[in-house]
């Protein structure tokens, strides 16, 4: 996957890797041998094999989640449970209401300058 930035910054994002072109008739599902690095790869997509703009957005969603916590999107260091995987961990804290748990501390820290101005 890339993550393309336009003159404003909008995302796009983009994998010339595994694109393929698709007809309009198969509303934006391809079927396909699962292709990808685990740890962003739609859990949708590795069950069907089915590739939609949905995959895309899970994707960058992990991307984005790595950002704002510095943690890989798996890992399986001493420090953490076998396996770990850090699109689940972040929806274990969302449901729970502790996502500062997982915000990287720099970028918790820069975030409560900006709740005091």
């Amino acid at each position: 996957m890339n993550i393309l930035l336009d003159q404003k910054y909008t995302a796009k994002v983009a994998d010339f890797g595994a694109s393929k072109l698709v007809p309009d008739q198969d509303e934006g599902k391809l079927s396909t041998l699962v292709q990808g690095t685990l740890g962003y790869l739609d859990p949708e997509y590795l069950m069907s094999h089915i590739l939609t703009e949905k995959s895309d957005v899970y994707s960058f969603g992990v991307v984005l989640v790595e950002l704002i916590s510095s943690q890989k999107a798996l890992s399986s260091n001493k420090n953490s449970e076998v396996g770990r995987n850090l699109a689940n961990v972040f929806v274990r804290a969302m449901k729970e209401g502790c996502l500062d748990e997982i915000l990287d501390a720099e970028i918790a820290k820069e975030g409560e300058g900006l709740e005091s101005r």
